[in-house]
């Protein structure tokens, strides 16, 4: 049964403490009903592995995973699992062999049929909850209580709403994520007489799903409707999922808010009434139970086109003119005829390949896709062609008047077409990972809608038009190239107030008068809360160490940082703002290559420091006193890093050569 509860149970079992010690690996992998070996022996490698491993050859996959294995005692947790081919799960299970005595497959799944042919074990079969665990349940998600004592008015009436649901957890949950939004027992009476709960319905979606939803606000039934594009169990990143409610013109924004923080708060509202949950292979991403999955498909009707792994002869023959949005997932080498129907869809507003996360192979995508069916969509406003093998876009991506949203992560583009500064409705521009890039459009000041701008890992861009300054919406930059001439330069950033999360700087050797790093204005932006200050790798007669002390000093990040990287500083001493009290949030610092500096800054006195990474401080001789600070040092650090310290000689404060001996209670 769907909803029971088989999925939760798993992760109590998995998360458990007692379990941790127990096991020298873990690992989760989601199934499905699209049994694929090669992803889930990927998913399970990539959880136990060190590296990352995007190789799509099964057999080199398994070989990896059997070595990670091998003597190895894990804990293996196969969730929602519908395949009952043996031959299938007897490929599949062959690294699993090498294993330690000991080891764990925990599997869910509704059908005994799948049990028979993956174990001789009989099933635990879960049931529903009973009465009186279910009435807990909905006043724990209703009312944020273990019972009604404190309301005894809509005891009653929780009784008669959990007997509705037939005690199943999944709808109870979902119901309580409802009723915690209504206070009187008038409102509670409402859902629990509402119609839905009688009509006759083909659909199969369980009434209290459907009950849920009703009740949601337009613009969230939008926001949930718009998930009919993802497959069963597919792991979706919360500020994806956002931004693609934005640009599809979902959310209901004032002039005072800020469209990301209304979509945080659409998710958050949509995430408490149980239509997402978080994963449990990573808890960074979220997912849809299956039930609620289909009741997206449901609402969603023909406007959403989900293409999974269709066969050439199920391709779609024609196309519903309401359909709005079309995603698809990516195949190796994609197929001009598998896009074709595409042409006739001129009300298009979405074209997704799925994963939308950038951390598979990349694939082969048609040119003429590109040439002969995309400029005909002129409604488009959501076009992703992450991770496809695409060497330049053509022009007429400039005539997509409607794009909002287009991310082109790891395509081997040098350079985006001028025209894409046509696109004034564009909001967001992802070049992720695009190794190749060597420029961007001279006008991008053009582009005045833009609030996400993500360059991150683009190594060979080595100058930012001065436009980017102009882009007063920009909420991410994570990289920022300070130029010399007549690109962005660093007193720039002071016209972007509106950044946030992270940003890396980069080539600060380029700065010649320090009031350009005090127009920069870092401690006036408490929404930065990652910094890195990255000057060149080539030290030589050309850098000032006096005028780089000082620009470091005048780009002091606000106290809300929480992590900073310094990299390639050429100065002979750190500044002293990085040891100061104030800057009480900060986790993680990462010192390397500060190749002048003789002495390591106080660090012992921040109170939250949990991560410290020193490296390649070459002239380091001795550290001592002044690196643990006045207060009880290093009391939160959990993890230490030292390397490629050639001259190091001496570690003062580990015995009694310092006032104390250093404990590092945490570490």
């Amino acid at each position: 049964m769907g909803g029971v509860g088989k999925t939760t149970l798993a992760q109590l079992v998995y998360n458990d403490d007692r379990v941790k010690d127990e096991f020298d690996l873990k690992a989760w992998a989601c199934v499905s009903d699209q049994f694929d070996a090669l992803m889930v022996t990927k998913t399970i490698l990539n959880q136990v592995s060190p590296r990352r491993y995007d190789d799509d050859d099964f057999n080199t996959l398994q070989v990896k995973l059997k070595q990670n294995l091998s003597n190895k005692k894990f804990l293996l947790v196969l969730d929602d699992v519908w395949n009952e081919n043996f031959e299938d799960w007897d490929i599949l299970k062959r690294p699993f062999l090498a294993s330690k005595p000991g080891s764990k497959i925990i599997v869910t799944t509704r059908q005994h049929s799948v049990v028979q042919n993956m174990t001789h074990r009989p099933a635990y079969d879960l049931n529903v909850l009973s009465g009186t665990d279910a009435l807990s349940l909905l006043a724990q998600h209703a009312l944020e209580a273990k019972t009604f004592d404190a309301r005894p008015d809509l005891r009653d009436i929780g009784r008669a709403v959990v007997k509705r649901c037939e005690n199943l957890p999944l709808a109870v949950k979902a119901l309580g994520g409802l009723l915690r939004t209504m206070v009187s027992p008038n409102e509670w009476e409402d859902v629990l007489n509402s119609e839905i709960w009688i009509a006759e319905d083909k659909s199969k979606i369980l009434p209290s799903l459907k009950l849920s939803y009703q009740y949601l606000r337009p613009e969230l039934k939008r926001c949930f409707a718009y998930c009919a594009l993802f497959p069963k169990d597919y792991e979706f990143d919360k500020s994806r999922l956002v931004y693609l409610c934005i640009v599809e013109g979902f959310l209901q924004v004032s002039q005072r808010e800020m469209p990301t923080q209304v979509g945080s708060k659409y998710f958050e509202e949509l995430f408490l009434r149980s239509f997402f949950q978080k994963s449990s292979a990573d808890a960074s991403y979220y997912v849809m139970h299956d039930l609620l999955n289909d009741l997206a498909k449901f609402v969603a009707g023909d406007k959403c086109l989900r293409m999974d792994n269709e066969s050439q002869e199920n391709l779609p023959s024609n196309i519903s003119e309401n359909l709005r949005h079309l995603s698809f997932i990516r195949h190796e080498y994609e197929l001009y005829q598998r896009f074709n129907f595409v042409k006739e869809g001129r009300s298009l507003r979405t074209f997704l390949p799925l994963p939308i996360q950038n951390k598979y192979p990349k694939k082969f995508f048609p040119q003429r896709v590109l040439h002969d069916i995309l400029p005909k969509l002129h409604c488009l406003r959501v076009l992703s062609l992450n991770g496809y093998f695409i060497y330049e876009l053509p022009n007429s991506v400039g005539d997509l008047k409607h794009l909002r949203y287009l991310d082109l992560t790891r395509t081997l583009l040098k350079c985006l077409p001028e025209s894409v500064t046509n696109l004034i409705n564009l909001q967001v521009l992802i070049l992720r990972e695009c190794q190749r890039l060597t420029k961007l459009p001279a006008s991008m000041e053009n582009l005045i809608n833009l609030f996400y701008l993500d360059i991150d890992s683009t190594g060979k861009l080595i100058e930012m038009p001065q436009g980017i300054a102009q882009l007063k919406s920009l909420q991410t930059l994570p990289k920022m190239i300070v130029s010399k001439s007549s690109g962005m330069r660093l007193n720039d950033l002071g016209n972007l107030s509106l950044l946030q999360g992270q940003i890396s700087i980069e080539e600060l050797q380029n700065v010649v008068d320090v009031q350009e790093a005090i127009d920069a204005s870092l401690t006036y932006n408490p929404s930065l809360k990652k910094v890195r200050l990255a000057w060149s790798n080539e030290f030589g007669d050309s850098r000032n160490e006096i005028l780089e002390l000082d620009v470091f000093n005048a780009l002091k990040p606000h106290y809300n940082l929480e992590s900073l990287e310094i990299d390639f500083y050429g100065g002979s001493k750190f500044s002293n703002w990085i040891g100061d009290l104030s800057f009480r949030n900060l986790k993680e610092i990462s010192l390397s290559c500060c190749g002048n500096c003789t002495t390591l800054p106080s660090l012992g006195q921040l109170p939250s420091l949990r991560e410290l990474s020193i490296s390649g401080m070459n002239r380091v001789k001795v550290i001592g006193a002044e690196f643990y600070g006045n207060k009880g040092p290093f009391l939160a650090l959990e993890r230490l890093t030292f390397e490629d310290m050639l001259d190091w000689e001496e570690w003062l404060g580990l015995t009694h050569e310092v006032e104390r001996i250093v404990r590092f209670p945490a570490l």
